[in-house]
């Protein structure tokens, strides 16, 4: 398929390709595609739904249901997000056995207020605590008003899609974000392990400031703001080795 990722060729430049995309990499976010509602019908009576989702280059479907205008997926998709200000684009087809599969609909939803979510500190917060929304709008392609939740220690997003280009149809979908050792993402999610700086050396106030003073100063000199995200730097360091400044700082 040509829009499956391409395998690494063999040679010496296997390591430097992983160590790129590593570093590129904010982490994983998981679609849930829970079930589509009121889906059109393209066969005689019914149709058989299946859901294509896409972002920049990668492509994901889910399984076929054969029949069913409100199909119930249950079904997880996992993209790797390098951007936050990508969208994520959901079209839904109608399998056909001897023809080009039809289709039903297709929305698009953006990622980055959830990724502002998940760089709250909500150490102690009740789960089930509504930490944002997102209001429908006509820049958007949500049905309802889509909530934030802090759900048993994550962040998780529930939301629903009315389909454009299409005459009826809704698609119910939550997001989960899946961190990686080394990935920008453990950066992002922990803001209370993690440190936020401004500038090249000096650091915001925040709760790990007197911790990392009393780091040595050879330990000091190994961490660096190479990247950033709105407004805030963040400690990464040279040698990739992601854990060693936390363990510096909550070293008893």
């Amino acid at each position: 398929m040509a829009d499956s990722p391409k395998s690494p060729e063999s040679g010496g430049g296997g390591g430097r390709c992983s160590s790129s995309l590593m570093e590129s990499l904010l982490g994983l976010l998981r679609i849930r595609i829970i079930r589509g509602v009121n889906l059109a019908v393209r066969d005689v009576r019914s149709s058989d739904p299946y859901i294509v989702v896409k972002m920049s280059k990668q492509k994901l479907k889910t399984r076929v249901i054969k029949k069913d205008i409100n199909p119930e997926w249950n079904e997880d998709l996992t993209l790797s997000v390098t951007d936050p200000n990508v969208s994520v684009k959901l079209t839904v087809y109608d399998h056909d056995t001897f023809s080009m599969d039809d289709k039903m609909g297709d929305a698009e939803f953006e990622i980055g207020t959830y990724i502002e979510a998940l760089k709250m500190d909500l150490t102690g917060v009740p789960s089930g605590t509504i930490v944002s929304k997102v209001q429908p709008s006509r820049q958007n392609c949500l049905a309802e008003e889509s909530a934030i939740v802090w759900e048993e220690g994550k962040v998780v997003q529930n939301i629903c899609l009315r389909l454009r280009n299409v005459e009826c149809g809704e698609v119910e979908i939550q997001l989960q974000w899946i961190d990686l050792p080394g990935s920008k993402a453990a950066l992002i999610t922990s803001t209370s392990t993690w440190l936020e700086v401004s500038g090249n050396n000096s650091i915001q106030r925040s709760k790990d400031v007197d911790r990392f003073e009393r780091l040595p100063g050879k330990t000091k000199k190994l961490w660096t703001p190479v990247w950033r995200l709105p407004g805030v730097f963040q400690y990464v360091n040279r040698f990739k080795s992601s854990l060693l400044l936390q363990r510096c700082l909550y070293k008893k």
